[in-house]
């Protein structure tokens, strides 16, 4: 959705108006179709690619979408940023991957529990674009401090704080880069 809009606008800088036009109807359209398939009684679902039944899960990743920011109609965006903190995502350290209170939840469970720097920047990104800056800059907060406090490690217990797998790890440096600097304000 995000990258056909890139795409319209890449295509109308360049002159390319109906070009411009027909990658915006995509996105449009692909929006509308996401919507259909994946919200279903307030929430997000996942489908089986077989199936296409309804996975249940308490994952995180139901609230990526929370990426499209204010694309996303009011309502849905409401439901996920409150999700993140009513549904038990939001630690004391930053965002779990899985619920604590999920029955799936494991501390070390790799995308089953622990805090990673990819997805919170994704949604830091999205419920700041979305118009809750507050609670994007409260989330990128807590991860700019469990990365200080825990190292640049690949990921984090969720419960603990304590630094899981690589403890050197390039995408947490650079998302901890990020979010200092673009949502933790510095003393002055």
């Amino acid at each position: 959705i995000i990258q056909l809009e890139v795409l319209s606008g890449l295509a109308g800088r360049l002159g390319q108006l109906a070009e411009a036009d027909a990658w915006m109807a995509r996105s449009t359209a692909l929006l509308e179709n996401f919507l259909r398939e994946f919200w279903v009684d307030g929430r997000f679902v996942a489908r089986s690619a077989v199936t296409h039944e309804v996975v249940h899960c308490d994952s995180l990743l139901m609230y990526v979408p929370l990426v499209l920011g204010a694309r996303l109609p009011a309502e849905i965006f409401a439901t996920l940023a409150n999700g993140l903190t009513s549904n038990g995502f939001l630690t004391e350290f930053g965002l779990a991957t899985e619920s604590p209170s999920s029955a799936f939840y494991t501390p070390d469970g790799y995308w089953r529990g622990p805090i990673w720097a990819p997805s919170t920047l994704i949604i830091v990104d999205g419920l700041k674009r979305g118009g809750r800056a507050d609670l994007a800059e409260e989330i990128a907060r807590r991860f700019c401090l469990l990365a200080s406090r825990s190292g640049m490690a690949e990921n984090y217990d969720a419960v603990s704080g304590e630094g899981l797998r690589d403890r050197a790890y390039t995408w947490t440096a650079s998302v901890f880069l990020i979010l200092a600097s673009e949502y933790v304000a510095s003393p002055e």
